[in-house]
């Protein structure tokens, strides 16, 4: 006896299906199967709806540009903390690259004695002063080559600045030269003596006018 492809039996199962589609076979009562009613649902649509008042943001992207990829923050946006920042010597552009360095250098070098001072492992013995200073004056030495290895993998000799030379509101501005390789081999020079001039005046403070510091 010959049987049907597989396809031939899709193709009946599908028009069966289409066939009695429409119809609903209820259940506990013999009889032939009623047509079931036509569906009456409507979409649902969702509107949005402008407020009268407009909504105050606390955080907003920067100029309301979110392509920029910063935000403006009651922090980050406030007057004196634009003040602060704009004070820090990496954002003053208007001074040479050298004083930037060196007096980032001068606050490094003064502030890394006294931590090597009291924790070091000569702190409980009279040389724990010459050890300390000797010891902040290396760290700012590693920190020096550390600058002079980022700046020679980051810049190249007679390129011009990478700094942008447009403000985020879009007025000219000259680059910063701090962002060119001479600029910042000076910034790593100013470091380098700026810093060793800081543990030498920390430790003529402490240790040479015998001032009555705590870390002692």
């Amino acid at each position: 006896m010959a049987t049907a492809s597989p396809m031939a039996s899709q193709l009946k199962s599908s028009f069966t299906c289409q066939a009695t589609r429409g119809l609903v076979s209820p259940k506990g009562i013999s009889g032939p199967a009623l047509r079931g009613f036509p569906s009456t649902r409507r979409p649902f649509i969702i509107k949005a709806i402008q407020s009268e008042k407009p909504t105050y943001q606390v955080i907003e992207p920067l100029n309301g540009d979110p392509f920029i990829g910063g935000l403006e923050t009651p922090v980050t946006s406030s007057p004196l903390i634009a003040w602060y920042l704009s004070n820090l010597p990496a954002y003053r552009t208007a001074v040479s690259p050298l004083l930037r360095g060196v007096e980032v250098g001068l606050a490094h070098g003064f502030l890394l004695v006294g931590p090597f001072v009291k924790t070091g492992p000569l702190r409980d013995t009279p040389y724990a002063g010459a050890a300390g200073s000797l010891a902040a004056g290396g760290l700012v030495a590693i920190l020096s080559i550390c600058l002079t290895i980022y700046g020679v993998a980051s810049f190249n000799e007679g390129e011009p600045s990478t700094a942008p030379s447009l403000t985020l509101t879009g007025r000219k501005k000259e680059p910063d030269q701090l962002q060119t390789a001479d600029g910042w081999a000076k910034f790593t020079g100013g470091f380098f003596f700026g810093g060793i001039s800081g543990v030498i005046w920390a430790y003529f403070l402490l240790y040479v006018l015998n001032l009555p510091y705590y870390i002692k």
